[in-house]
């Protein structure tokens, strides 16, 4: 839990020694130490820990007006004395989980008979194992394991040194590094791993946990680096997905400088603000983004848990905190202060934070002056927590951390001075992608020129640039020879751009997408055009069709990409007696047939000839009938017409007719004749009295089958 940019101060750190041993009255100093105890003052935090652990456990009940609180409390150092101060002034709405470090001889082992003792403090106290990230990675580098295995291992070393999740334990991973932030490399990769690992276990009971998150110092005059690095973060929603799943508390830790925050003359309301602005920093800022970082932000609205500065009195790796013990209390008392303010103003259902408590003895106090001045800080802490559960004035929601006329957070250094840096986190701040060159139409299967992709932003960092195409056949490469892929992924720096080449196989509209999480994605749009003609078909590939019948056929012109392409088209038939074509428009013919019978092609050429395609076509027999018989008497006799049509009623010429003449009974009269242009043939009868009735015995026409019919006709003369 170490915090990477902090400013030394050095006539600042000789004013708090001289202050602390004035106070108490020390005259010889414990040197400082790292080294993780259980307690600073272990015969006292015994005492107390059996004064609570023997009266009866009650179960706690939420007053009416009480805040639930779920606090994730990292401790460094001093665990059971912190829990145990806890559990002296607890507040009834309030879950505490306290970490405990693992021994410093082997950081993937955990100690003994720890878990139990803050369980013992009753139903509202939870321990966590602190998994060391930093020694599990060389663990799985040594061992040749997986993260998921290392998870595993953690898990199972966990019980057996009495942490038991089904009475409310878990884990801590301590602490997500810059890496995973930025997405170096397998960073995030590897840490989702070990999560699944740690949450499943040896899958009979999956645990959720905690997981530390490296901070930012409170201080920093240029904060947009950070902020793009956490958007892009903050758009890798497979990661947050996983997070949903193992994590219950994303504790990021943002250790305070009290620099920033004891500006003298500024209203507790400015300084709650101001402290709001750093410590909430990363929800705000996912409050603010766009809806494809949702899944980070459903998660962070349920998980996220700032930890706040209790490292004292601590001049680097932490939040600056040289100062004397009261100041410090002040601090505390400021910080839950504003936690509460704004998870009561922000609609929150519950506060969920917490603390770093990372006591080191950097001013050179007496052992005894250490501990007890700690102690009081602990103390403060917890009736911080306790009173300020209780709302009793809406407009300052934790002013029970401050008490009475806030003078328990009363704090004031002259060289302070608030950050308004922090306050760009209220707002998304994009950077701005763009593609440049893209023409506007494009020849399929041909490489586009060159197209630059460039970032607008105000930072330095590389994006992680995805180039994607709506079009199935689009593809990306860097070189105009390829290789080509359909999702092309490139660094982009701010200020200068990146080279890439388009293809496309498929004719019409493309839009060309470039994206990275936290930026503002650009657009390109280009028609793609068909390639030159390089296949033809006709279809169908086969027509029957009846004397003097009419079909049609369909040429289509491609490229080598099965793409429509245009061009100029001739048709013919063979044999050029079969029939006649007519051409329609888009590619389409009429063949009409002749009396011929047979089968011959139709044939389409393009590409002066170059490319030609055919189809079948087969000429079968028409029907022919016979049309209405009528007669007409003349002075030589009866004039008989006789006609022929097909099947739509037109007439047929050239149709040889024999006709037979008969009245009653008795034939008068038979004769052969060929119908003419308009169908029709005539015959003259002998006279005769009676009635006359005419019937067709054969019928022969090119092209036709008679269907062996004459219709009933009847002329009767005196």
């Amino acid at each position: 839990m170490r915090h990477p940019l902090a400013i030394v101060l050095p006539l600042v750190v000789a004013s708090v020694v001289a202050v602390a041993g004035a106070t108490s009255g020390a005259t010889a100093a414990s040197p400082a130490s790292d080294t993780p105890v259980p307690s600073l003052e272990p015969a006292e935090t015994e005492a107390l820990w059996r004064s609570l652990t023997t009266r009866p456990v009650h179960e706690s009940r939420a007053q009416a007006a009480c805040r639930p609180l779920r606090a994730v409390i990292y401790a460094a150092s001093d665990w059971l004395r912190l829990a145990t101060k806890l559990a002296a002034s607890p507040s009834p709405c309030a879950e505490y989980h306290v970490s405990v470090p693992p021994l410093v001889a082997d950081k993937t082992t955990f100690r003994r008979d720890q878990a139990s003792r803050i369980r013992a403090l009753g139903p509202n106290f939870h321990a966590l194992a602190e998994i060391h990230f930093a020694t599990w990675s060389r663990w799985v580098t040594s061992t040749g394991s997986s993260w998921h295995t290392a998870g595993v291992t953690a898990r199972q070393r966990m019980a057996e040194a009495g942490y038991e999740v089904s009475r409310g334990d878990s884990w801590a991973l301590n602490e997500l590094t810059s890496a995973v932030r930025r997405g170096d490399g397998n960073a995030r990769a590897n840490v989702r791993e070990f999560l699944r690992g740690l949450y499943e276990g040896d899958g009979t009971r999956p645990t959720k946990g905690a997981a530390l998150v490296i901070g930012f110092g409170q201080r920093t005059g240029d904060v947009s680096v950070y902020q793009n690095t956490l958007q892009s973060w903050l758009g890798d929603s497979a990661f947050w997905t996983d997070m949903t799943t193992y994590v219950s508390d994303w504790s990021q830790e943002v250790y305070g400088d009290i620099r920033a925050h004891a500006v003298p003359g500024a209203p507790g309301s400015v300084r709650r603000e101001y402290l709001n602005d750093y410590l909430q920093h990363k929800l705000v800022l996912a409050g603010a983004g766009p809806p494809e970082i949702e899944p980070a932000r459903a998660f962070l609205r349920e998980a996220y848990s700032p930890l706040a500065n209790g490292a004292w009195p601590r001049e680097t790796a932490w939040g600056w905190t040289m100062v004397p013990h009261e100041q410090m209390a002040a601090y505390l008392s400021a910080q839950v202060n504003a936690l509460r303010a704004y998870g009561a103003t922000s609609a929150q259902p519950r506060d969920h934070w917490g603390f770093a408590w990372a006591p080191r003895n950097t001013t050179g106090l007496s052992q005894a002056d250490f501990a007890n001045q700690t102690g009081v800080l602990l103390d403060r802490l917890a009736a911080a927590i306790r009173d300020s559960g209780e709302v009793v004035d809406p407009e300052n929601p934790g002013s029970g951390a401050c008490g009475a006329g806030e003078t328990l957070c009363a704090l004031d250094l002259a060289e302070a001075r608030h950050n308004d840096a922090w306050r760009s986190f209220r707002a998304w701040s994009q950077s701005t992608l763009s593609i440049a060159g893209v023409p506007s139409t494009l020849a399929a299967g041909v490489p586009s020129p060159p197209l630059q992709l460039s970032l607008a932003s105000a930072v330095t960092r590389p994006v992680v640039v995805t180039l994607t195409s709506n079009s199935p056949a689009g593809t990306f490469s860097t070189a105009p020879a390829g290789p080509w892929t359909s999702t092309l992924t490139l660094p982009v720096s701010p200020g200068s751009g990146v080279v890439f080449h388009y293809l496309d196989t498929r004719a019409g509209p493309a839009t060309l997408t470039a994206a990275a999480p936290g930026t503002t994605q650009a657009l390109a749009q280009v028609t793609v055009v068909a390639a030159a003609a390089a296949r033809i078909a006709v279809t169908p590939a086969t027509r029957e069709v009846r004397a003097r019948g009419e079909t049609t056929f369909t040429a289509t012109l491609t490229d080598s990409f099965g793409n429509a392409a245009s061009g100029s088209m001739t048709w013919s038939v063979t044999p050029p007696t079969l029939g006649t074509l007519v051409r329609r428009p888009g590619g389409i013919v009429a063949f009409r047939a002749g009396r011929e019978l047979g089968a011959g092609t139709v044939t389409a050429a393009a590409n002066s000839g170059t490319l030609t395609a055919s189809a079948s076509v087969t000429v079968r027999p028409a029907t022919l009938r016979i049309g209405a018989v009528t007669f007409r008497g003349t002075s030589r006799g009866i004039q008989v017409t006789v006609g022929a049509v097909d099947g739509a009623r037109r007439p047929v010429s050239r149709a040889a007719l024999t006709v037979v003449a008969r009245v009653g009974e008795r034939r008068v009269a038979r004769a052969r004749v060929v119908t003419g242009a308009a169908g029709k043939g005539r015959v003259l009868v002998p006279p005769r009295p009676g009635c006359y009735t005419i019937s067709v015995t054969r019928a022969i026409a090119q092209g036709y089958v008679w269907n062996g019919k004459t219709p009933r006709n009847r002329f009767c003369r005196r």
